[in-house]
């Protein structure tokens, strides 16, 4: 670490079950001279960054459940510079403990339900755990109220007041004698100290926080025939009118606050003040929610301005300047020709089957049944690939979904066989097409061929009389509904099997049928092929709904501000779903346009905002049927999204989830240095060129969690304005750097 680190820190326990606070609006504090002894002048002392834990709230109800421990570090806490920086450095610790930081060197304290006090280490700065072992006392303090500590004296308090004193031999290491100095003494300020709203300690500093008002009192040296201990002494108001009910020292001069409202942009909104007098620093950041306890020095000075917050080793300090647009992907020219490869369960091949390419969008707005309407056949060659070359002259219903999704022609391919035992296979691969020059100049996606599809057991109605199976009773069990709930999935993907009931086992096999694998089987085409004078493929829409969408987020850290926009004419793609065997597969992607342009977006949010963005778009589930001479010869599911489409008396686009857990100092030092590139003080750049990354988890429909991606362009943007605290702000690509156009989406350090 580039910081000093000396020990007697500010220190609290902390073990709420979950941190719901609830505060009136914003009140400016009533300054009050300040009795707070001054920290000694120390022109020595190099402590301008402070460990800061935060016990995460528990996330299910269950007793024997752990809540997550998670490191910070408070950069400049007494500056104008402040910041939170997360380190990503976790734990784990039982919802039933208490937790405590120890005074200083990093120790911690967990006071176990079963009886234990437990010493632990912080060595993440050195590539360790946040939670080594040191030593485990015979100490049960699991019914305190509260335990504040600075390293060597452990006041433990009461319900009702009272308050026992320990005294640690080897407060630098944890691993000495606690030994009681103190029984059961009561008095005014130890019985306001356990009823306050929080409570934390400073070298020989008691401060607590009642209903606003911040008060204060020393921890006295106490000389007595059974050996030293000490007294609380005093009572200071420090300020009055303090709009938080959470509060911590990250050292003597200092206090950091905590507020929780209900509005998602604000909650947990960290505030930094000096006192004597107390006066305001710093809006921090916002979303940080839990138990905060410090692990501060006895000294504060300010971190140098220039030098934007860091965690570990400085940041590289060469690189390129980013200014202006970016170079974007290479757009790929017009075709009529789409292409594709459809395969057997185990990846070979699956030669000679028919393919039958629809025009999906045709008539998707119809309540009732209608028929696909077909625009070319083709079959698959010894290698499973096909490919299909559309007429020059679309038929105009054709040519008037293509015109109204902005130049960008969806399309279905659809393969169908039985395999040497006798189980019926489908395949159903979505992709789109862009035909014409005009529609190229508004669309980065360009064509969406050459996917290899997979046939996979079509058993689930083969009578065609299976009703839908979805069930909202259950639809909370499902993995799309624990996606929705839960934090960002940025980088993953969502998981190609799911089931809209449950969620499926990680051994799923959806090529067991009656105990077989046919997986490897081979496939003969249908007797009667599809896209024949006597069958046809009917379409039932079966339910449809208007989900918000993540189609993009912007980023900004340390001195910087985020702007995110999006216009509907953009192309978006979405996963479709198609379920043929009783469980949801994810298949290619559907472009998503609209005629009429409407800009959406967040400008110049920050600094510390990351959020997603999401639009409306109308989804819809569809039973499919293919029908020869009358009878029903297969019948699949699928879910594939409309159009852009706000809901009456709803908003036209609405902001995420925080993914600001991506950006800082300790993402920064884990990047391809290749990928990285800083903007000067009071510069910006922009995404307006180039792919977005896949957004894992963008929808929840009908108990499905599909994905979605965005193309850049003069429309749709991602970008970043810097501030002019510090000479560089870095900002780094997820898949390139942002002048290489493939970055997908950039992180600001």
């Amino acid at each position: 670490m580039a910081i000093g680190r000396t020990r007697r820190s500010a220190s609290r326990a902390t073990w709420t079950a979950c941190a719901v606070l609830v505060v009136s609006a914003s009140i400016a504090p009533q300054v009050i001279t300040s009795a707070q002894p001054a920290a000694a002048a120390d022109s020595d002392c190099t402590t301008y960054s402070v460990p800061t834990y935060v016990w995460e709230p528990a996330t299910t109800n269950n007793i024997a459940a752990k809540r997550v421990l998670r490191k910070y570090m408070e950069w400049g806490p007494k500056s104008p510079d402040a910041a939170l920086l997360d380190t990503l450095n976790t734990a784990s610790v039982p919802r039933t403990s208490k937790v405590f930081t120890g005074g200083g060197d990093g120790i911690l304290y967990e006071a176990t339900i079963g009886g234990q006090v437990k010493a632990y280490k912080d060595k993440t700065a050195t590539g360790g755990d946040l939670l080594t072992p040191v030593k485990t006392y015979s100490l049960n303090w699991s019914s305190a109220k509260r335990i504040l500590t600075n390293g060597q004296w452990f006041l433990v308090f009461a319900s009702d007041g009272t308050m026992d004193v320990y005294k640690q031999s080897s407060p630098a290491t944890g691993d000495g004698t606690l030994t009681r100095v103190v029984n059961g003494t009561k008095s005014s300020i130890t019985t306001a100290i356990s009823a306050a709203d929080d409570a934390w300690m400073v070298n020989s500093t008691m401060q607590w926080l009642k209903d606003g008002t911040v008060q204060q009192s020393s921890l006295l040296p106490v000389n007595l025939v059974t050996g030293p201990t000490v007294r609380l002494s005093g009572t200071t108001e420090i300020a009055t009118g303090v709009d938080a009910t959470q509060a911590w020292a990250p050292g003597p001069g200092a206090v950091s606050t905590q507020t929780v409202t209900d509005d998602p942009d604000t909650t947990g909104q960290v505030r930094t003040y000096t006192t004597g007098p107390w006066t305001q620093v710093d809006d921090v950041r916002a979303g940080i929610v839990g138990d905060i306890m410090a692990d501060a020095g006895p000294c504060l000075t300010d971190p140098d301005p220039s030098v934007a917050p860091y965690f570990g080793i400085p940041p590289d300090d060469t690189g390129d300047a980013v200014t202006g647009d970016p170079a974007g992907d290479t757009i790929a020219p017009p075709s009529r020709t789409v292409t594709g490869t459809f395969a057997l369960g185990n990846g070979q091949p699956a030669p000679g089957l028919p393919v039958t390419v629809t025009a999906p969008d045709v008539g998707i707005d119809a309540a009732g049944e209608t028929k696909q309407t077909v625009v070319g056949t083709t079959t698959t060659g010894p290698d499973g690939s096909w490919s299909l070359t559309l007429p020059e002259a679309l038929p105009a219903s054709v040519q008037q979904v293509k015109d109204d999704n902005g130049g960008v022609l969806n399309l279905e391919a659809v393969a169908m066989g039985t395999t040497s035992s006798g189980v019926k296979m489908l395949a159903v691969d979505t992709l789109s097409a862009i035909t014409d020059q005009a529609a190229v100049d508004t669309s980065i996606a360009g064509p969406d061929n050459g996917h290899s599809v997979k046939l996979i057991p079509n058993t689930v109605d083969a009578e065609g009389n299976l009703k839908d199976t979805f069930a909202a009773s259950t639809e909370s069990q499902t993995y799309a509904a624990k996606v929705e709930n839960s934090p960002a999935v940025v980088d993953g993907e969502d998981p190609q099997w799911q089931s809209d009931t449950a969620t499926l086992p990680a051994d799923y096999d959806p090529y067991l049928v009656d105990g077989k694998n046919v997986a490897a089987e081979t496939v003969r085409p249908p007797v009667t092929p599809m896209g024949s004078g006597s069958c046809d493929t009917i379409r039932m829409p079966i339910s449809s709904k208007i989900k918000y969408t993540v189609v993009g987020e912007a980023h900004a850290g340390w001195d910087a501000k985020a702007t995110f926009e999006y216009e509907s004419s953009m192309n978006t793609s979405v996963e479709t779903a198609i379920k043929s065997n009783g469980d949801w597969t994810l298949g290619g992607s559907k472009e998503v346009s609209h005629s009429v342009s409407i800009s959406v977006g967040y400008t110049n949010k920050g600094p510390h905002y990351a959020k997603q963005y999401k639009v409306p778009i109308e989804y819809v589930k569809i039973k499919n049927q293919y029908i020869c001479s009358g009878s029903v010869r297969s019948t699949w599911y699928k879910i594939e999204a409309k159009r852009y489409k706000a809901p009456a008396g709803g908003a036209l686009g609405k902001v995420g989830k925080d993914v600001s857990g991506k950006d800082g100092s300790a993402n920064f030092n884990r990047s391809k240095k290749a990928y990285r590139n800083y903007v000067e003080r009071g510069g910006n750049a922009q995404l307006s060129r180039g792919k977005s990354i896949k957004f894992g988890g963008a929808v929840s429909f009908y108990g499905v969690s599909m994905g979605a991606k965005t193309g850049y362009d003069s429309n749709h943007k991602q970008k970043i304005t810097a501030g002019n605290k510090s000479g560089k702000h870095w900002v780094w690509g997820k898949n390139g750097s942002i002048s290489s156009g493939k970055a997908g989406v950039f992180y600001s350090k």
